[in-house]
């Protein structure tokens, strides 16, 4: 142990060789070695009488101590209290206070002066001493103090040829010990022990964190004993009131793992982001790194060599040194050989006891993943150790890259836990075997299974070993949307309303066989009548038509509500309709937001439209065909969308969607064959089932993530914080990224059209626009769509904003992606979509030219406008509110 100045406080008469030999092991480099002896006021006389003025017992204290140290000298004190002994260590420079063989009284001194000058004290009077190096020694660790005073002082003092053996209550008790033992870089052999089996093992020194006051009324100690010096107050608790503690999950170090959403203060009742700034990341003892903080978020580097490592942030800390300033230690999670199961933190006792005796010796390993982002990982860490579990957690928000937005709500977390699973699995090699979630609804899993809670005491075993190495799984699009691609097929892709209008009558028209509709809104106006007559006059003349309409946003079956439209279509002969997923009685959450969102038709098995338009007026009017006045109700705008026609074998996959939903809705069930080919264009057809699977999110970011040139966002709904970060991502490897967006409630000469919901609409175009603002800022390119005055429009009326309402993505010129999926939260979780990827750079390239001219003629955002940049300040409190659509 490196201890250098010893003060020895010993009675006169008591005989100091014991003590001394306990000093020699404890300290075996000391330079100094003090030896401090009370006379007692009877003796006063006796001593200083003495021809030589030196005592004899205080020479025999002299030669019991010669050879202990490089320079040993004895004191007198006729005079010993706390105040006149602690000035005597701090004018010595003691860093170890020795107790042997003393009275009541001066143990008590001793106990104040390692209070005082927070000093180490050694109880060095003790039988059965083995006059030893010391090897072996016992430490106690009983509550976090305690396993911080004691990995600082093995840090301080463990060397390559210790073993201590840290002995804490229970299994599970020794809290963080470990992750601060490897993060200090000590050297010593660590073993932990539950302080009854540690009862036969020998020890050279025992070692506490506290000094019990029944230990200073003994006068002779089984074993010596080292009490360490009171510990100063946690650097977190020595913050000012005003920053409060960072909350940081364990780390995931593996490839495509080094983004990550690691730091938030916590504030009354929830957890913040930290403000931007620069973090220390601590590697055995020493700053291995700075990063800097955005939002909370934080990159960690690769760290081979070490299992944990320790943050502090530096304008918090500074002046302390590394280890003592770290105000968060965590593990670095890395992938093993043994299956692993993830579970959701937020199981209940009884889920964790049952999980818990599942899991033997020969089970799977097990990992605690935080899906609630309110949630604090220290708290889940104290629940798991009281349960018996490694606190490992992990953190569901930050390998998704989630960002702060707090519309990611609880019955996401299946799902979100799926893809947490499937990431981990796939990108970064972990063999995952499962899942264990809370959901009433299972996710859809590819490689591992689902397990629900109350469903593991029937588990009889736990499935597969090993997921895929790196880089052996399959492409990202197959394995996480399980939408293979499809060759063979003839591709059309617009952004016409009167092209789609055009298309989907002409279908109509020369169906033969059977007309498959279905769409989420549907309106009694000049495009929807229109639209009713076609499919009337295919079914007088044979053509079965089935029609497939959401009942809560088509107003038809839910609370009641009937469509005049769709009424009047069940009344056609030959025409079947069924509204999904009707709303009878007080709605939950789920009845609101699980809705079927998908647009599409399919005739004869052999043409599929497909896209983001509903059956009404601004879907299917262009912008020349409107005849706008200032006057006119937002309804009557004509807005910007986009669709696909194809033949070929991707219509049967097209037309299984819409089979799926018709039976689902109770309607009888019908055969699909599959097409020839028809073109070259290769094609994916992505289907989401909310709450069950993110297939078209995925399908957006395995797109962005994949860009290596540029990417085009057409796209008028809130960004989800996920999809964002890609853009960004994507920007910093110099990637291109342009978007275009609207306004909800279109405008003309900056002046909102009127109607219904109109200020609604309004705000919520904020909302979009400020989930474009941090793009803009980092150097993308924003567009708000314009429409220059058409010959048909009033006069005075000029440049019109119209909602965009397309759901368009295209990337580097050679694969493009349309359907009904906003980049929206509600999209990408909650409602059914169907989504078609192109993958044809013919079809892609010729999207973007379309796409070019649109934006030529809107509006860019000029980030080093002054204008914008106050316009983009006052509403990045949006970048946390749940979207207005999102909730």
């Amino acid at each position: 142990m490196n201890y250098r100045h010893v003060l020895l406080l010993q009675d006169l008469e008591a005989d100091a060789t014991p003590p001394i030999a306990v000093i020699r092991r404890v300290a075996p480099g000391a330079e100094t070695l003090l030896i401090v002896a009370h006379v007692p006021e009877y003796q006063v006389g006796w001593v200083t009488g003495a021809a030589d003025q030196e005592a004899p017992l205080l020479k025999a204290v002299l030669r019991a101590g010669a050879g202990a140290a490089a320079r040993v000298e004895a004191k007198l004190l006729l005079r010993l209290d706390v105040e006149a002994l602690a000035e005597l260590a701090r004018s010595s420079g003691i860093d170890l206070l020795a107790l042997g063989q003393a009275a009541r009284a001066t143990r008590a001194v001793a106990a104040g002066v390692r209070k005082r000058l927070a000093l180490p004290m050694l109880l060095a009077r003790s039988e059965g001493w083995r006059d030893r190096p010391i090897e072996k020694i016992h430490c106690v660790a009983v509550g976090s103090r305690a396993r911080r005073a004691v990995a600082g002082f093995l840090r301080d003092h463990g060397t390559r040829d210790l073993h201590a053996t840290v002995l804490v209550p229970r299994p599970g008790a020794s809290g963080d010990l470990p992750t601060r033992l490897d993060v200090a870089g000590i050297e010593a052999r660590v073993t932990l022990a539950r302080n009854g089996a540690a009862a036969g093992i020998p020890t050279d020194l025992l070692v506490l964190p506290l000094l019990p006051a029944a230990l200073l009324s003994l006068s002779v100690w089984p074993a010596p004993l080292l009490i360490l010096p009171p510990l100063p107050p946690p650097a977190a608790l020595a913050l000012s009131p005003v920053r409060r503690a960072i909350d940081v999950p364990d780390l995931i170090d593996a490839p495509g793992m080094s983004g990550a959403r690691v730091l938030c203060t916590q504030g009354l009742g929830r957890l913040e982001p930290i403000p931007d700034q620069d973090v220390a990341v601590v590697v055995r003892g020493r700053v291995a790194t700075v990063v800097r903080t955005r939002d909370g978020d934080a990159e960690i580097p690769a760290v081979p060599d070490a299992d944990a490592v320790g943050l502090f942030r530096l304008s918090e800390q500074r002046g302390r040194e590394a280890p003592d300033a770290i105000e968060q230690t965590v593990r670095l999670i890395r992938p093993g050989t043994r299956p692993l199961v993830l579970y959701d933190a937020e199981l209940s006792d009884a889920d964790l006891r049952t999980l818990g005796s599942m899991v033997g010796p020969d089970g799977p390993d097990l990992l605690a993943v935080r899906m609630r982002p309110t949630r604090s990982c220290a708290a889940i860490r104290a629940r798991l150790r009281a349960a018996g579990f490694d606190p490992a957690v992990a953190d569901g928000s930050a390998i998704l890259d989630e960002g702060a937005a707090l519309d990611v709500g609880g019955d996401l977390d299946a799902v979100r836990l799926a893809r947490v699973a499937a990431r981990l699995r796939g990108a970064a090699g972990f063999p995952v075997a499962a899942i264990v979630h809370r959901s009433p609804h299972t996710p859809s899993t590819v490689g591992f299974a689902a397990l629900r809670a109350e469903g593991l005491a029937t588990t009889l075993a736990w499935p597969g070993g090993a997921g895929p190495a790196p880089g052996a799984h399959p492409g990202r699009l197959d394995a996480t949307t399980g939408a293979p691609a499809i060759p063979g097929n003839r591709i059309e892709v617009e952004l016409d309303n009167t092209t789609a209008r055009r298309w989907l009558l002409e279908a109509i028209a020369g169906a033969t066989r059977r007309i498959h509709f279905q769409v989420y809104m549907a309106l009694d106006d000049d495009v929807g009548s229109r639209v009713e007559a076609a499919l009337a006059a295919a079914a007088a003349r044979g053509v079965a038509v089935r029609v497939l309409v959401d009942s809560l946003h088509g107003l038809h079956g839910s609370f009641g509500a009937r469509n005049r439209l769709l009424e009047r279509l069940e009344g056609r002969p030959g025409v079947e309709l069924r509204a999904l997923r009707p709303v009878i009685g007080p709605p939950s959450l789920e009845d609101l937001k699980q809705r079927d969102h998908r647009k599409l038709a399919v005739v004869d098995g052999a043409v599929a439209l497909l896209g983001g338009r509903n059956l009404s007026h601004e879907y299917y009017t262009g912008f020349g065909e409107a005849r706008l006045t200032p006057r006119s109700r937002w309804r009557e705008v004509p807005w910007l969308d986009a669709g696909a026609r194809v033949e070929g074998p991707a219509v049967a996959a097209v037309e299984r969607s819409f089979l799926d939903a018709w039976t689902a809705a109770g309607g009888v069930p019908f055969t699909i064959a599959t097409p020839p080919p028809a073109g070259p264009s290769p094609a994916r057809v992505v289907i989401h089932r909310g709450l069950r699977d993110a297939c078209t999110l995925e399908a957006y970011l395995a797109l962005i993530d994949a860009a290596r040139s540029h990417v085009c966002a057409v796209n008028g709904f809130p960004l989800m914080l996920e999809i964002q970060h890609a853009l960004v991502r994507a920007m910093r490897r110099g990637v291109r990224v342009r978007a275009l967006a609207g306004h909800l409630t279109p405008t003309h000469d900056g002046i909102p059209f009127s109607g219904p919901w109109s200020a609604a609409r309004t705000a919520a175009t904020e909302l979009v626009h400020s989930r474009l603002d941090p793009i803009v800022a980092v150097g993308g390119e924003g567009y708000l769509f314009a429409v220059p005055r058409q010959p048909g429009w009033a006069p005075g009326l000029g440049e019109v904003h119209p909602h965009v309402h397309a759901k368009l993505l295209t990337v580097d010129g050679r694969i493009c992606a349309v359907g009904s999926a906003n980049l929206d939260l509600t999209a990408g979780y909650w409602e059914d979509e169907l989504m078609l990827v192109v993958e044809d750079p013919v079809i892609a390239s010729g999207v973007e030219a379309r796409i070019d001219p649109l934006l030529a003629g809107s509006q860019r955002i000029d980030r080093g406008d002054p204008t914008w940049q106050g316009t983009a300040r006052r509403r990045e409190w949006m970048r946390r509110w749940p979207g207005v659509l999102s909730v």
